[in-house]
């Protein structure tokens, strides 16, 4: 039994669209049977790619797809001058065929010069064109305009082909440079995400909103570009689904700086708030004390209210937009430290604050959520509970979890200490969790972050992310030893300082 695929060449125009299906124009079976699945692929080496019900599929991989998903499936061409190898399979129930490749070489549109071109299609002010023409680059900024600009009046498909484009041109060769982040939130917007499927805006209720079409109003265009450029899509602040009560919360803009007096993050900027996110707050504080920078540039003021906010998801950077409005408490609530932030709260600075907001807008991407281990939503509440798979989501790192018992031996304990140790004085991140009973100083089923390690007195030293928030008898700061916290059934994550793969 053999499955023949004939495949055409094809020659486009910059950003062209075109229905994948024209790639092949014929598909024997010499069993007579149906094909009933297709798988293709494209090198993505000029930027040409493939997209699917408005999103994008990953250049240099198979994607397999039922017949009915083919007949939707959409080539766009990428720059100018580009050439890339397009290859097909072809399945009939029984078997798979072997690869057949064809090439598609991309031309730029006659007439006039293919950026300044669009971005006329796209209702761009000349001055904003002869700057992204004349650099060849693109700044957020110029992207925001560019897009709130299109907005205007709604979609067309001409207007929606021109985004298509544009998107196909950020870093490639003969393309426009810009930033991981710009690139990334563009695509998000003109490409989609699965994030697009609802629109929340702060409401404990969501609207429809869809991923960008040909067809999208001017209202859906201005939520898209709200939800990845300026951060206005505010999560829930409803509690109803962790069976809390919610102390009378609204949105507020925060004037208080990024960071602290000093500039820089700190480990005590860390209080925790009405929410069970300690996992998360932990991770922050600990990332704070071994490596602030890394906080620095995690998060990067964009000059007009709003941050971006870089994650990591299976070891690739995943960027959030946020604006500066955060849940503040009515009803006369407030805080030990005399703050009224209702979740991560503070009276010094943000960081903590937004990033914690980042955190619940990143979970709305499904592999997010699924990576962190929660239920896709953009709700504080979807955020309640986790695990210390947050210090790869925060550092990009992989790390080592001690599950520590009664019956650790004195060797097995000093041999942890030494490595724990080493690990601290190196600038690996270590936090500590417990098991849900309370001892002494020890909350039942929470994550506290490790300010230090002493190998001579084998003692750990622990701080507990309520910090200043807390008003009770407990101490936020003390200290263990090692045997104490095998006693106690804790368990401890060190980074790596190795990549995700």
């Amino acid at each position: 039994m053999t499955i023949t695929l004939t495949l055409d060449p094809q020659t486009l125009t910059e950003g062209q669209t075109i229905s994948a299906s024209s790639f092949v124009t014929s598909v024997t079976d010499s069993a007579s049977r149906s094909i009933t699945k297709y798988s293709v692929y494209d090198s993505g080496a000029d930027g040409g790619y493939f997209i699917l019900n408005g999103v994008k599929l990953s250049d240099g991989a198979w994607h397999n797809l039922t017949a009915a998903q083919f007949a939707q499936l959409q080539y766009v061409a990428g720059p100018s001058g580009g050439s890339e190898t397009i290859s097909v399979k072809a399945y009939d129930g029984k078997s798979w065929s072997s690869a057949y490749s064809t090439t598609e070489k991309t031309t730029a549109p006659s007439g006039s010069s293919s950026v300044s071109s669009l971005l006329g299609e796209l209702g761009v002010s000349s001055t904003i064109t002869q700057q992204v023409t004349s650099s060849n680059s693109l700044n957020y900024n110029q992207m925001l305009t560019i897009l709130q600009d299109a907005a205007v009046g709604g979609m067309t498909a001409t207007k929606f082909s021109a985004l298509q484009t544009l998107a196909s041109m950020l870093n490639q060769s003969g393309g426009l440079s810009t930033s991981a982040y710009v690139q990334q939130i563009a695509d998000d917007v003109i490409l989609g995400n699965p994030a697009n499927a609802y629109w929340n805006g702060g409401s404990s209720t969501t609207t429809k909103l869809g991923n960008l079409s040909a067809k999208s109003t001017q209202t859906q265009v201005d939520e898209l570009i709200g939800k990845w450029f300026l951060g206005t899509d505010l999560p829930s602040l409803s509690l109803s689904g962790i069976g809390e009560s919610n102390l009378n919360p609204t949105y507020q803009t925060s004037t208080l700086p990024l960071f602290g007096n000093t500039g820089t993050p700190s480990y005590l900027d860390v209080n925790q708030g009405y929410l069970g996110d300690c996992y998360f707050v932990a991770a922050l504080g600990e990332t704070a004390l071994q490596d602030p920078t890394l906080i620095e540039n995690m998060i990067t003021n964009n000059g007009n209210g709003t941050y971006s906010v870089c994650f990591y998801i299976n070891g690739q950077p995943d960027y959030v937009t946020v604006n500066s409005q955060l849940p503040v408490m009515g009803g006369g609530y407030v805080w030990s430290n005399g703050s009224t932030l209702e979740f991560s709260n503070g009276t010094v600075d943000d960081w903590v604050a937004l990033v914690e907001k980042a955190f619940v807008e990143l979970n709305e991407q499904t592999a997010a959520a699924s990576y962190g281990g929660h239920t896709a939503g953009n709700a504080y509440e979807d955020i309640n509970g986790g695990t210390a798979i947050t210090l790869s989501e925060i550092t990009d790192q992989t790390f080592n979890t001690y599950n520590l018992n009664p019956t650790e031996s004195t060797s097995s304990l000093t041999s942890l200490m030494s490595t724990l140790s080493t690990d601290f004085t190196e600038g690996d991140e270590i936090i500590l969790s417990t098991p849900n009973v309370d001892i002494g100083n020890l909350v039942g089923d929470h994550m506290y972050i490790v300010t230090g390690i002493n190998l001579t007195n084998g003692t750990v030293s622990i701080q507990n992310p309520w910090n200043t928030a807390y008003s009770g008898s407990l101490q936020m700061s003390f200290t263990d030893t090692i045997a104490q916290l095998a006693s106690d059934n804790v368990s401890i994550y060190s980074t790596t300082g190795t990549k995700v793969a």
